[in-house]
């Protein structure tokens, strides 16, 4: 086929897929759709033996050139952890066969009712799915937005850590990114129970196509069923009628009720009934929504101190560096640190290590902290990989994770996490020490001890803290040099730069000392690009956020994201704030 030469490096021999299968072995066979059967196999390349999933087409059920091609391309271009990686294609003798990454806990339908998917695990899903379905529509401004056209609970794959990655791009189709509303006009196609109304009816596809079948897909999670089904009522129409009459709690899976939080359950089903909304003008954006799950499932997470304790993290030295990357990390005398956090959203939960100014070939942090865990089960240590090339500068080189669920308490253990750059490629590893011990500790009475006055803080007032902890920016902005100013009571702060990352992490701390609360004033923020790249990037305000402190008073000690403004409408970019009112009470 002309014009496919680009791909030449995944393609995948023939005999390859066969002895990997078995010769496509009905014993091998671990799927079975429309238009094609799914193998699961061993493929050996140049890092190894790998376990892949082979999908071979039948062309006797209509499924040709364009659908094969379609697929490759838009895993070629998209590439994203919460998106199914393509290993490669096969396409001679009349076979047409794709390589995928192995998922090897399958698709999200077959544990709709399954009694121990817990609730923060579908809250975890969801958000992962959301995050693929978000960069697909808002790649940034080198490419295309994708419109999936068929979005359901069996196209989202789960990995063996139950992280959701979206599958099955035979039916996507391409369409201008620019624009916030992008109309196509297509043969209306897509799965019962899924498809949305206004596609159907109409042949006008939008993103917000995609949006009202995401939309089914959490009405599925929570209620534990499918969308269609003999004798059971079409999901959609249900949910909403039930939402609209105040009964959602109603229709929740039976072995999730004990345990949602009514605070997290109203957040995920208002976006979830967002979605399904006939207008598309009223469904929320993709950014918008992963913003909603991801505070459904922070709330979640902190209804109760079940696994609280103490985190004792050590960062080794000599960090490992993929040869790859080592001319432009491991062998550049940068000014490095190290970020700790634990969740995204945590407050009082961040650390900083000490810088060395020095080649990561001899460098040597060997640095010890701890960290207040709240819930040992569900919460994740972040760690930042940061180079300070300047006092105003700092450069975000990649980031590594972990689950504290991996830990058995009170046993040290020592591991290499995988640190990834901003594209989620593998960068390199970073050595680490840590143990959980299980402590009876209170957070609130933690956090309360925390927001006690310095002395000499004026009766009746207070101190005022804000911490510019990070954001959330559209992929246009990963290359832009991103700060954040404060305005309040005429007085101006900056924060320093943040580069080469489109979820910049300042963590930088400003304090007013008051004589009096700032009950009616409004703290005003403007994200700001100060990149010179030319005519790409130019210097200019990204947005701005206001906020009202009156809250912030009454509440003590908040942490949120606050969606940005640019002009008079919202963007698709979020800034996270931390807010202490800190009395001598």
């Amino acid at each position: 086929m002309s014009g496919m030469e680009q791909f030449q490096h995944l393609k995948i021999q023939l005999a390859a897929t066969k002895l990997a299968t078995n010769n496509f072995s009905d014993d091998n066979c671990i799927g079975l759709g429309g238009f094609e059967k799914v193998y699961k196999g061993e493929i050996i390349h140049s890092r190894g033996e790998t376990t892949v999933a082979l999908k071979r087409l039948d062309r006797a059920f209509g499924q040709g050139d364009c659908e094969f091609w379609k697929e490759i391309m838009a895993l070629s271009f998209y590439k994203h952890k919460n998106i199914i990686s393509l290993l490669g294609y096969c396409d001679v003798d009349g076979e047409k066969i794709l390589v995928y990454e192995y998922a090897s806990k399958k698709s999200l339908d077959s544990y709709l009712s399954i009694d121990s998917l817990t609730w923060v695990q579908r809250l975890k899903i969801c958000v992962g799915a959301a995050h693929g379905l978000a960069y697909l529509h808002t790649p940034g401004e080198t490419k295309l937005r994708m419109l999936h056209r068929n979005i359901k609970s069996s196209n989202i794959l789960l990995d063996n850590n139950w992280n959701a990655k979206i599958s099955d791009f035979g039916l996507s189709k391409f369409a201008p990114a620019n624009k916030q509303f992008t109309f196509m006009v297509s043969n209306p196609i897509g799965t019962y129970g899924y498809i949305d109304p206004l596609y159907h009816e109409t042949g006008l596809l939008t993103k917000e196509s995609d949006i009202y079948s995401f939309g089914v897909v959490l009405f599925e999670v929570l209620c534990g069923r499918l969308c269609y089904g003999k004798k059971l009522r079409p999901l959609a129409g249900l949910a909403q009628e039930y939402y609209q009459q105040n009964k959602i709690s109603e229709l929740i899976y039976n072995n999730i009720k004990d345990e949602i939080n009514m605070s997290s359950l109203k957040l995920f089903a208002d976006i979830a009934y967002q979605c399904l909304k006939r207008r598309r003008e009223e469904r929320p954006l993709m950014t918008q929504i992963v913003s909603a799950l991801e505070r459904a499932l922070v709330v979640q997470e902190m209804a109760g101190d079940y696994g609280a304790g103490i985190l004792s993290v050590k960062i080794l030295g000599d960090p490992f560096v993929d040869h790859h990357f080592s001319k432009t990390w491991k062998n550049n005398t940068w000014n490095d640190y190290f970020v700790l956090y634990i969740d995204r959203y945590a407050p009082l939960q961040y650390r900083i290590t000490t810088r060395k100014y020095n080649n990561w070939a001899i460098a040597a942090w060997v640095e010890e902290f701890s960290l207040y865990v709240k819930n040992f089960h569900v919460q994740e240590l972040f760690i930042l990989v940061i180079n300070t090339e300047s006092v105003t500068q700092h450069n975000c080189m990649g980031e590594a994770t972990m689950n504290l669920s991996d830990l058995t308490p009170e046993v040290p253990m020592t591991c290499k996490l995988v640190v990834k750059d901003n594209t989620y490629q593998q960068i390199g590893y970073l050595k680490v020490e840590v143990l959980y011990k299980p402590v009876n500790i209170n957070i609130t009475n933690v956090y309360s001890s925390v927001l006690k006055a310095p002395v000499g803080t004026p009766k009746g007032g207070g101190l005022l803290v804000i911490i510019i902890q990070g954001a959330n920016l559209d992929d246009e902005s990963r290359h832009a040099h991103t700060s954040v100013s404060l305005l309040f009571r005429g007085e101006i702060r900056k924060t320093h730069s943040m580069m080469n990352t489109n979820k910049p992490k300042w963590l930088k701390e400003f304090t007013f000392l008051l004589e009096q609360p700032p009950t009616n004033e409004n703290l005003h923020l403007e994200v700001i690009n100060d990149s010179s790249m030319g005519l790409l990037l130019g210097k200019g305000s990204l947005g701005c956020v206001d906020i009202s402190l009156a809250s912030e008073v009454n509440m003590k000690l908040t942490n949120e994201l606050h969606q940005v403004k640019q002009g008079n409408k919202l963007s698709n970019n979020y800034l996270q704030v931390e807010l202490h009112w800190r009395t001598s009470d």
